[in-house]
C-alpha cells in the first residue's frame, strides 16, 4: 500500500508563522493602548482629587486631640496630648529617682 501525504507542509508553516506575527502585534498593540490609557486615566485622577472630607476629618482629630474638655456624659477630662505626654514623662522620672 502505498503512503499518500495530502498535506501542503510549507502552507501550514506558512500560515502559522503568519499567525504568531499578528498574535504578537496585536498583544503588543493592546499593551500599548492599555498603558497610554492608564497614563491618561491616572493623570485626570491626580488632578481631580479632592481630599475635602479627608482634610475636614484630619482637621476636627487635630483639634479633638490638641484642646481639653470634659464628657459631660461621662465626666472624663480630656487633656492635649503634648501635655499627656510631658505628664508621662515626669511621672516616669520621678518614679526612677524612687
Amino acid at each position: 500500500m502505498a503512503a499518500y501525504d495530502d498535506l501542503n507542509v510549507k502552507r501550514i508553516a506558512v500560515i502559522s508563522v503568519i499567525s504568531i506575527l499578528v498574535t504578537a502585534v496585536t498583544v503588543l498593540a493592546v499593551q500599548v493602548l492599555y498603558f497610554a490609557m492608564a497614563d491618561i486615566v491616572d493623570g485626570r485622577k491626580v488632578q481631580s482629587a479632592s481630599y475635602t472630607r479627608q482634610n475636614a476629618v484630619l482637621a476636627e482629630q487635630s483639634d479633638e486631640i490638641s484642646r481639653y474638655g470634659v464628657d459631660p456624659d461621662t465626666g472624663n477630662v480630656t487633656i492635649p496630648v503634648e501635655d499627656a505626654m510631658k505628664k508621662m514623662v515626669k511621672e516616669a522620672g520621678s518614679h526612677d529617682e524612687a
